[in-house]
């Protein structure tokens, strides 16, 4: 299979494209997909995963000749006490920028394929070059709406009251939003894929620092406000949350 045309499932409020590392440029008008990869069997350990997919699955696609790839991948365990609900599994999120068809099949992989529009609320000002891994954390979520929303509220209380608030609450080095518009190749629904980069492990592992800028009061009263923000447009038993090490791989504009 590759990540080639598929109808869409239902209507599309495109989201707006803030102002980031690459707006203006090549990405805001190339086609991107997101590629999700899991092992093809679930004992499949971290650091095993995380080198097949290095040493195999970034080559394969890079033989395509992408204008662009980047690539979040979960390398280690999650710590087992965390505020924050990870998902213990391997996963990894592959994006690709390319006009042509992505192949998803690979031994040993499970890939579901995402076309998706990018938005960038927050950038870096990126130091380092491809191929070396970002400094930080990646907080991966992937999920889809809460049940009987449309299009208009969804779009208006994840992009007009979740985005604002993560980056008043949090302290957000980067923030990539990527709204799907459409699944590929049969792949399960799915409405977002965020990737979230923090400058220090601290700043996502501690909760006064996600939280509260370091201060214990204001992080127990800002968890509270997240809590009633995504029950308002997430799908919370079907979310997923990865802690992952972004690579730059190809940058667009390199």
């Amino acid at each position: 299979m590759n990540g080639g045309a598929a109808g869409p499932r239902r209507g599309l409020v495109r989201s707006d494209r803030a102002a980031g590392r690459r707006s203006g440029t090549l990405a805001s008008r190339m086609r991107k997909r997101i590629l999700i990869a899991r092992p093809a069997e679930r004992s499949s350990e971290h650091a095993a995963f995380a080198r097949r997919v290095h040493d195999a699955l970034v080559p394969a696609l890079l033989a395509d000749d992408p204008a662009g790839l980047k690539l979040t991948v979960t390398e280690r365990p999650p710590p087992r006490l965390s505020l924050v609900p990870f998902r213990r599994a391997p996963v990894a999120a592959v994006s690709v920028w390319s006009e042509g068809p992505v192949a998803t099949e690979h031994p040993g992989l499970r890939i579901d394929a995402y076309e998706v529009d990018e938005a960038i609320p927050r950038d870096y000002a990126r130091g380092w070059p491809d191929g070396e891994p970002s400094p930080g954390v990646n907080l991966l979520t992937l999920f889809s709406r809460r049940p009987g929303l449309d299009d208009a509220t969804f779009f208006a209380r994840w992009h007009h009251g979740h985005t604002p608030l993560s980056l008043e609450i949090h302290p957000l080095w980067a923030y990539v939003r990527n709204v799907v518009t459409r699944p590929l190749d049969g792949a399960p629904p799915l409405d977002g894929i965020v990737e979230e980069q923090f400058r220090e492990p601290a700043d996502l592992l501690d909760p006064r620092r996600m939280f509260g800028a370091g201060r214990l009061g204001p992080a127990l009263w800002n968890m509270g406000r997240t809590a009633v923000d995504i029950v308002g447009f997430m799908d919370l038993l079907g979310m997923e949350i990865y802690l992952a090490t972004e690579h730059h791989v190809r940058s667009l504009d390199g």
